[in-house]
């Protein structure tokens, strides 16, 4: 009997210690910082009036729209791609912020958020990718990045375009927050809201209210309606070989998604290309990705409201992005490369060519400040020591709850 007394009592200490450590690691994966909508639209008009009042202060020509979504992106979102897309946020700002109002801190890492229709969204996502479209890199850092994302995660299970699509289907624009799929619909709300929003914006345009606007009365079919006619111009999604191609065209095209891929490893500076191996698979997400537009529309033919189409920077901006992080190889072919695409336009500019100039001006200060300060190797060892002392931190407190447990 006592054995038996004994042995219960250790089962129930370890499953004790055992929930301890799940209700742990599961306060870890909690979204961080989740707030509600208005909630969140009230910090963000708080913060731009801060972004406001510096630039006053300090008499800088810093652009508000740029202040106020830079200071919400971490982590993912600040890497060395989105720093050099984005931009370098500003370290005086976020001290500025931290002194004026601390709470604001809260709009930095934001997860879920639940939309006025009751619709959960990628918040932070959002916004982060508001800040490239701002910039006029509107594919990277939404739907092109998702696509890139969903492609590593099924590469190497199909043969072809076609079998990626039957294995991607099954987990696209699921009800998802992104613990099971790599493109779910909180993803996917983000990626097209995000170039919504953003071809709004205006240096002068207080970002809350263009975002509350928007989600005033918006259906699944406006949104993508909206987002086809911005990102391919006139579109027939009827027609659904040519919709695919426009769509994978658009993104393989894209000198911000080259720039991605290449950083990626499914780029090659050799021929200036997408990997072989890498194709298939991106071809299979940009298609899956482009029926779920065409069913969201009816398979309509969308008429795009405007003559622009949003396009990504130059060769000559992408150029220097890849010079800046010591790519010299890279940059001269997608230099070549957009020479020779320029020149087999027969001097007929893109439409959207505008946005050229304004890219290149917009990653100018982030590709000096990188030139002369940034070290890729010194970087991600850092990012490995900060990780392994989080690790290590988390382990010591763990411990220190079993031990009072």
């Amino acid at each position: 009997m006592p054995e038996v007394f004994y042995f219960f009592m250790k089962r129930s200490r370890f499953l004790g210690v055992l929930a301890l450590l799940v209700l742990v690691f599961g306060l870890c994966a909690m979204p961080a910082n989740a707030q509600d909508y208005d909630t969140v639209l009230a910090q963000l008009g708080e913060l731009q009036t801060l972004a406001d009042t510096f630039i006053a202060e300090k008499g800088t020509q810093a652009d508000p729209v740029v202040l106020t979504l830079s200071y919400t992106r971490v982590g993912d979102y600040n890497t060395s791609v989105w720093q050099m897309t984005a931009g370098v946020r500003d370290p005086e700002f976020e001290s500025y912020v931290a002194e004026k109002n601390g709470d604001l801190a809260g709009l930095q890492g934001l997860g879920s958020v639940e939309l006025p229709g009751g619709q959960g969204i990628d918040f932070g996502h959002l916004l982060a990718s508001m800040n490239l479209v701002y910039n006029g890199i509107p594919i990277t850092g939404s739907w092109g990045g998702d696509c890139m994302q969903l492609a590593q995660a099924y590469a190497g299970q199909a043969a072809d375009s076609d079998g990626y699509v039957a294995l991607m289907a099954g987990t696209f624009g699921i009800p998802d927050d992104g613990s099971t799929s790599k493109f779910g619909d909180q993803d996917l709300r983000a990626d097209l809201d995000s170039i919504n929003i953003g071809s709004e914006l205006k240096k002068d345009s207080v970002i809350a209210e263009v975002i509350r606007q928007y989600y005033n009365d918006v259906s699944d079919y406006d949104r993508c309606y909206q987002f086809i006619g911005l990102s391919f111009g006139t579109a027939d999604t009827g027609n659904q070989a040519a919709f695919r191609e426009t769509v994978y065209n658009t993104l393989a095209k894209d000198a911000g998604m080259q720039f991605l891929l290449y950083m990626n490893q499914l780029w090659s500076a050799d021929g200036w290309a997408i990997t072989p191996e890498a194709e298939a698979p991106m071809r299979g997400a940009s298609y899956v990705f482009a029926d779920y537009l065409a069913n969201a529309v009816n398979h309509e033919k969308v008429k795009s409201a405007t003559a622009t189409l949003m396009v990504t920077m130059g060769s000559d901006a992408l150029a220097d992005a890849l010079a800046a992080l010591g790519f010299g190889d890279a940059a001269s072919a997608a230099l070549s490369a957009g020479t020779a695409a320029s020149a087999a336009e027969s001097g007929v500019s893109p439409a959207g060519s505008d946005v050229g100039g304004a890219v290149s001006s917009a990653l100018d200060g982030a590709t000096q400040t990188l030139r002369g300060n940034f070290n890729v190797g010194i970087f991600q060892t850092v990012l490995l020591v900060l990780g392994g002392a989080a690790l290590l931190l988390l382990l010591i407190c763990v411990v220190m709850l079993v031990r009072r447990r």
